[in-house]
């Protein structure tokens, strides 16, 4: 095992002794912190980094396990844990397990073999359990956003659409919804090639997340199409218009000048729609409507339903 800091919070002193005994059988290089009670533990816990932590069940001021839950759940120590017990209870290793212990050691079994053992796969087990979590953090992150633009993708705009017609159902307000296609977008792929797409695609992502209000969402829901759902409090041909003006700003891709434009439909919910299907249906006919238009690339225009 390489040197490691470890904390045993346990108020016997022969226990304590035991475990030091047990360490520095290891060899040197561990270091080895005493607590007699949760409340001493729970300071040196959350004022230091340890490798693992050692907790007894029986304690002065507190259960082991109410030590456990104030460590991981109110001081979010991140430090692998192994519950001792003078016992055998299976129903406290249990317990200790739900409440994120890595494992579980009796005293009986201090001897140093079996005391390394069960700190290495608890530290192993930890390291296991933190690379999965953040595995399955980073898999929903790329589930619900867009990795070039940094915007909610089309799996978000689906939650948040809903979400905001029920909202506005229970609330008795309105929100709008923005439908946009960037225009000459593909005459600079073609010409410039994927590269160049992906450079004006994130730049215009940018530029729709540098100028959202704090209550209005901004998504890129495929190719070179976006979706913007704007707060009761917003207005949406202004916002439309802030859109266009951003979009309209040159993008430098190496020593060339890209130019796109967009075109918008808009559309309010409950006025023109009322039920979110219907409302990306009746944004997106304004949407076409205005690329159709000369004037869809200086105006957005207002979709009615019906």
């Amino acid at each position: 095992m390489t040197a490691l800091k470890l904390l045993v919070i346990d108020d016997d002193a022969l226990d304590r002794m035991a475990v030091s005994r047990a360490l520095k059988a290891l060899g040197t290089g561990h270091e080895l912190l005493e607590a007699r009670d949760g409340r001493r533990g729970m300071e040196l816990a959350a004022a230091q980094k340890f490798d693992c932590i050692l907790v007894d069940y029986n304690l002065p001021d507190m259960t082991g396990l109410d030590l456990l839950i104030a460590l991981r759940e109110h001081l979010g120590v991140a430090a692998p844990i192994v519950m001792l017990t003078g016992s055998g209870n299976e129903s406290i290793a249990v317990e200790a397990m739900k409440r994120g212990a890595q494992d579980y050691l009796p005293k009986a079994q201090f001897e140093t073999e079996r005391l390394s053992g069960v700190i290495a796969g608890a530290i192993e087990k930890f390291r296991l359990q933190r690379n999965s979590a953040e595995s399955r953090v980073e898999l929903e992150r790329l589930a619900l956003y867009d990795a070039l633009t940094g915007l909610g993708n089309r799996n978000l705009f689906q939650i948040e659409l809903e979400r905001a017609v029920a909202i506005s159902r229970r609330k008795g307000t309105s929100f709008v919804l923005l439908m946009m296609d960037l225009d000459k977008f593909k005459t600079a792929n073609d010409t410039f090639g994927h590269e160049a797409g992906d450079v004006v695609l994130a730049a215009v992502g940018r530029r729709m997340r540098d100028m959202a209000r704090a209550a209005d969402a901004y998504f890129r829901v495929g190719g070179d199409e976006f979706t913007a759902i704007l707060d009761a409090g917003s207005h949406g041909g202004a916002a439309a218009q802030r859109v266009m003006a951003a979009v309209a700003q040159p993008v430098a891709f190496g020593p060339h000048v890209l130019a796109v434009e967009v075109s918008i439909g808009l559309a309010t919910f409950p006025a023109d729609a009322g039920n979110a299907q219907d409302l990306i249906r009746a944004a997106d006919a304004a949407m076409y409507d205005a690329k159709r238009s000369d004037s869809g690339r200086a105006q957005a225009k207002i979709a009615v339903a019906g």
